[in-house]
This record gives C-alpha cells, sequence and structure tokens, in this order.
C-alpha cells in the first residue's frame, strides 16, 4: 500500500470511526483489519501516549466547543483499535482505568486482555456486566460502580482471583448462589444498589457469609431497614463492615460515597443544593460538581472519621470531581450561586462560531476538550482581561 492509498483508507475509516454509531464503528474497526497494514493502526493511534489516553480526533467525539456529544464514543474507538492493532502487547497491559468514559458496552474480542488484574471501568452508562469481562481470568480488582448494572449473572464466579469488587450505586437487586464461589473476594460493595428487606434479602445475605476471606463490605442500601451488622460480624469476624453517615440537614443515612463533604460535615446532593454552597454544574456534562468521593479513614471530615477502621486494599476514593481551583471552607458567603461561578476558574472555549467563551468545567470533562476546542494563552489572557475575567484557564 502506498502513501496515497494509506491516507485515503485512513480518511475512510476515520469517517466510520467519527459517526456516533457503535455499529459504524465497529464497522469501520473491520475495514482497518480486513487492510491488513499495521500502519493503519500506528496512524490512527498517533498521540495515544498511554493505555487509556486517547488523541485529539477522538477527543472530538466526546466533546465538540465544550460541550458534551449525544453519544461520546472516544474511548469506545480507543479500546477497539487498541484490541485489534496486530502489534498491542496483551501481556503487558495488566490494569486499565477508564472512569467516566461514556461506555454503554465495550468492544468485541475484549477479553484478548487475558493478563489484566485491574480494570476500573466506575461511572460509565454499562446496563451489564459485560461478557467479555467475566472471561478474564486473571481479574483481582474489577469496579463498576455508578453504572446502570441491573443484575449479577451466574458467570461472576468464575473470576476465582477476584479480591476486589465495587459494584455500587446501580441498580442491582439479586446476588446469585455461585457468588459464594469468590472464594478470593476480601473487599465488596454492593452499596446502593435495590436491596429490599425480606425473604430474598436473607437469602444473599447467607450468601454473602459465605465469603470467609471478606475483610471489608459496604452493603447500605435505602431500603435496608434492618441493621445486619450483628449477624455479619458474627460469622464474619475478620470483616469490616463500612458504615453510613447521616445528612448534616435532612439526617437521612446514606453511604460515604453518595455524599458531599462539607467541613465537618457529610450532605445529600439534594440538600447540599439548597444550602447555596460553593458547588456548580459542569456546563460540559452537566454533572453537579463538589467535593465528593472519600469512604473512610483519614480522608473523613469527621475526626477521627466515621470508618477509621476500614481495612487496607478498599478502594477507599471512588468519584471526586471537582473544579480545578476549587474554593472549600473559606470562601466568603454568596447569595446566589451565581455569584460564586465569578470565583472558581473557567476554561476559555473555542465555540462553533470560533468566538471564545469562558465555561465551568469539571476535571472529568477537562481530560477530554481537544487542544484544537482550546484558546492559546494569549488569546485566554485576551479574552479574559477584556471580560473581566479574574480566574481562567486555557
Amino acid at each position: 500500500m502506498n502513501e496515497k492509498e494509506l491516507k485515503e483508507n485512513i480518511e475512510k475509516i476515520k469517517q466510520l470511526l467519527t459517526i456516533p454509531d457503535y455499529d459504524k464503528i465497529d464497522a469501520g474497526i473491520e475495514l482497518a483489519v480486513s487492510l491488513e497494514e499495521p500502519k493503519i493502526f500506528e496512524e490512527l493511534l498517533k498521540g495515544c501516549v498511554s493505555i487509556i489516553d486517547i488523541n485529539d480526533w477522538m477527543k472530538s467525539t466526546i466533546t465538540q466547543s465544550g460541550s458534551l456529544n449525544g453519544e461520546p464514543t472516544g474511548y469506545y474507538i480507543k479500546l477497539s483499535l487498541l484490541i485489534n492493532n496486530p502489534l498491542t502487547d496483551f501481556t503487558k497491559i495488566r490494569e486499565i482505568n477508564i472512569t467516566n468514559g461514556y461506555l454503554r458496552k465495550l468492544p468485541k474480542n475484549f477479553s484478548k486482555f487475558q493478563q489484566l488484574e485491574k480494570l476500573n471501568l466506575q461511572l460509565n452508562k454499562l446496563d451489564k456486566i459485560p461478557n467479555e469481562v467475566l472471561k478474564i481470568k486473571s481479574l483481582s480488582h474489577l469496579h463498576l460502580g455508578w453504572n446502570r448494572i441491573k443484575d449479577i449473572p451466574d458467570e461472576i464466579s468464575e473470576l476465582e482471583n477476584l479480591e476486589s469488587l465495587m459494584l455500587g450505586n446501580n441498580s442491582i437487586k439479586n446476588i446469585p448462589n455461585s457468588f459464594c464461589k469468590l472464594t478470593s473476594l476480601k473487599h465488596l460493595d454492593i452499596g446502593s444498589n435495590y436491596f429490599c428487606d425480606g425473604e430474598e434479602w436473607n437469602e444473599y445475605l447467607a450468601t454473602l457469609l459465605k465469603l470467609k476471606n471478606l475483610i471489608n463490605l459496604n452493603y447500605i442500601n435505602y431500603d435496608l431497614d434492618e441493621d445486619y451488622n450483628e449477624k455479619i460480624a458474627k460469622e464474619l469476624q475478620n470483616c469490616y463492615i463500612i458504615k453510613p453517615v447521616n445528612c448534616g440537614q435532612c439526617g437521612e443515612k446514606f453511604r460515604v460515597e453518595d455524599t458531599f463533604e462539607r467541613w465537618d460535615e457529610y450532605f445529600c446532593e439534594s440538600c447540599d443544593e439548597g444550602w447555596n454552597n460553593p458547588a456548580l454544574f459542569c456546563d460540559c456534562c452537566d454533572i453537579y460538581v463538589a467535593s465528593r468521593g472519600y469512604t473512610g479513614g483519614a480522608d473523613e471530615p469527621s475526626n477521627p472519621g466515621n470508618n477509621k477502621d476500614l481495612k487496607d486494599g478498599y478502594d477507599s476514593v471512588r468519584w471526586f470531581i471537582d473544579s480545578s481551583s476549587y474554593i472549600t471552607g473559606n470562601a466568603p458567603a454568596f447569595e446566589d450561586v451565581e455569584d460564586y461561578y465569578e470565583y472558581v476558574d473557567k476554561m476559555i472555549i473555542k465555540n462553533q462560531e470560533s468566538n471564545f467563551e469562558a465555561k465551568f468545567i469539571c476535571e472529568l470533562c477537562t481530560l477530554n476538550i481537544p487542544v484544537s476546542d482550546k484558546a492559546s494563552y494569549e488569546e485566554a489572557e485576551k479574552y479574559a482581561e477584556e471580560n473581566n475575567i479574574e480566574y481562567w484557564d486555557n
């Protein structure tokens, strides 16, 4: 294949990959594979330094002009290219962390990562535990919190090396009997799901109590009224049961991860918004932005810590989303949250007309802004000066 043909094929493939449709992306990958030319993958992956890093053209499939696309596919494209690249050395890839990758599914043949030990897919849009993941027997850490998962399949038992399983904040209602075969499991989070008191929960609990190597367990669910701590502690004497916290305003009980940390108290999202505390909605993804996501020990604002006895190895940092210059307890009092907006960093972004706008972009979205959408330092400085913007970034 000569240079001209190579460029034409890359352009044809890229046109398919940038259509916001998983089937079209799969078709583009199939075309790339059929051409049997490694240089195609090399060119498409150019600029991707690490396993999770994506280049500018992939970022443009996630955000444009500082706004989230309707179907952000950049990380799906990256994984698809990596899996099908004939030069990928799967034996060297032991960890993948794609938090907030907007993934609705994983590419075909994801199970090629047969040496993978740690897989973090928290804060995505998965509605089930992917079958491809269940084929990776080497996994020791599987983190799937903050997705849309409804069921735990029987096949989960095949992950016999699993030590850490995080399934908090999904829509799970069941625990299969085969779950008790996860005899290596040490850290388990099934909190903030849809388990209810009753005969079914007692069956699930009996299954959990067979996991004799558990040392940390989070099972806090809103519809579990009875306190099962005593029964669990009797059966699993080496297991620490993670404690909930109470909202500083409404007093309701929550997982630590589902609250916002304010000084020496926790607040649920609805109460926190009502206080007009220093928090905003990201102009890109529209997620409520505030300090969030520490489970226990010294990371908790309460002293000496509600979960200070949490045992090592638990994924205590879950979802931390913040502004780049977050103002905490020393912030002045504001009558309106819009007033606070003046005191946080704004990113100077080019809109579709190539004019500049100042937007508040959260840390997670900042990673996905293409360089082509950002103002240069000189352009940002000039725009900020002309519009009296004191806190800005480019």
